[in-house]
């Protein structure tokens, strides 16, 4: 059978919709890949302590470094930022690309409802996260549409997530005709393949024939038609994998950071925007542990802090080496806040009041700061359009942030994003 029938048999099948971009040496069906934004959510693991971060408390009561320092500000920016950990370095370097989301109810201090409420917008069960909302809205034909590394991944049966928590295994996909030989001698042979590509052509030839025949089998059961079909989606999702060939890196990006810890969010965001490039993935999710700080809370939560910035500044700066950092949003945000004090063990506990990040280049929004706390840190009310203190505004809750998300992604609309009705005020964080 030829590739254009076998095409035509996919098509009746329901399985292909056309409009392809080639994939080599496969029989599968092509697939259009996807050039709109790539949103990236990045998910600080266990409540972190915005107090010294992005919405600082100089009272040392509620911060050690409030003994010797004072709130720093950015010269032409609203934005300040704690004497804490990286906080320097990191906000000059990106202010420019931040919108600052302070104040943010989480309105509880148990880690699954707050991090549910954070990630869908939603305190109960049942509600997708923005990730995936975006991958199904945006990029239901996609075989990587939405890639997770842990964290909340709730997707309400309206998409697939596709685990990453071992990012070198992807290689394994992108390469399955590829093996490395083991030299007793104790080297490694370059990589070899398992079939000549004519061999392999044959192997596929083959596959696509028997598919085709019992595709037309008329005794054929529905759940052995159902069985049948998908295999023949399992075979198309793995063959359009083919594209990450050219935007994969020979070699994984080393898990030690600048600072020599240990980070996981570098391979994250690597796989990541690579699968985002080849035409793939239209939301990653990628998390970082750490922030549950009850005990030696300075020290503890600096370091995580200096890594969660460090995985963000290889973030951009691989966005930018790959051409596509004009194309990235990035939401960052976490379980809910920290206390606005020390416990007996010089820690902090669980707080409900929460800030979240919304990172992008280029746009009119950024440089900004949205939402405020009182010198306590307690949510102020404020107004859903000025953004500015008002008796009669609303207090911030996650809903607002992932409506905002859905508005900006221009799917808010949309009929799946309609069936998670969120009920929140628009509030204007994109003027």
């Amino acid at each position: 059978m030829k590739r254009r029938t076998f095409l035509k048999s996919l098509a009746a099948a329901g399985l292909y919709t056309g409009n392809p971009f080639a994939i080599p040496n496969g029989w599968s069906a092509p697939i259009e890949p996807y050039r709109g934004t790539f949103f990236v959510t990045i998910s600080a693991d266990g409540g972190w302590d915005v107090t010294s971060f992005c919405d600082p408390k100089a009272d040392s009561s509620i911060n050690h470094w409030a003994d010797s320092q004072n709130i720093q500000t950015i010269a032409g920016s609203p934005i300040t930022y704690a004497p804490f950990a990286h906080n320097s370095r990191f906000f000059q370097e990106h202010h420019e690309k931040m919108l600052i989301i302070n104040g943010i109810d989480n309105q509880t201090n148990a880690h699954e409802a707050g991090v549910r409420h954070t990630w869908s917008g939603q305190i109960g069960h049942g509600f997708p996260t923005f990730s995936a909302l975006a991958a199904a809205t945006l990029g239901s034909h996609l075989p990587l549409a939405y890639i997770s590394n842990g964290g909340y991944k709730e997707t309400a049966g309206i998409t697939k997530y596709t685990l990453m928590q071992d990012p070198s295994s992807l290689n394994k996909l992108v390469f399955p005709n590829k093996f490395i030989d083991y030299d007793p001698a104790g080297t490694w042979d370059p990589p070899k393949q398992y079939h000549r590509t004519e061999a392999l052509d044959l192997i596929q030839q083959a596959k696509m024939n028997r598919l085709s025949r019992l595709q037309g089998d008329a005794q054929l059961s529905p759940k052995q038609l159902r069985s049948i079909n998908d295999l023949s989606l399992a075979r198309i999702g793995s063959d359009q994998l083919a594209p990450l060939a050219e935007t994969m890196p020979a070699e994984l990006v080393d898990n030690t950071d600048a600072d020599g810890q240990w980070n996981p969010l570098m391979r994250q965001a690597q796989i990541a925007l690579a699968s985002y490039q080849a035409g793939l993935t239209v939301s990653a999710d990628l998390s970082l542990w750490g922030f549950d700080t009850h005990s030696n809370h300075d020290d503890e939560h600096a370091t995580a802090i200096q890594m969660l910035q460090r995985g963000i500044d290889y973030l951009w700066s691989e966005a930018e080496a790959r051409g596509i950092a004009d194309k990235m949003v990035v939401l960052i945000s976490s379980d809910f806040g920290r206390t606005p004090t020390y416990n007996d063990g010089d820690g902090k506990d669980h707080w409900p009041i929460n800030s979240s990040m919304i990172m992008a280049k280029g746009k009119g929004w950024t440089n900004r700061v949205a939402g405020i706390t009182n010198s306590n840190h307690e949510a102020l009310t404020i107004n859903t359009q000025s953004l500015l203190a008002d008796d009669n505004g609303i207090i911030l809750n996650p809903k607002h942030i992932q409506q905002a998300m859905r508005r900006l992604a221009g799917i808010e609309n949309h009929s799946l994003c309609q069936a998670f009705d969120l009920d929140a005020e628009n509030v204007n964080f994109f003027s």
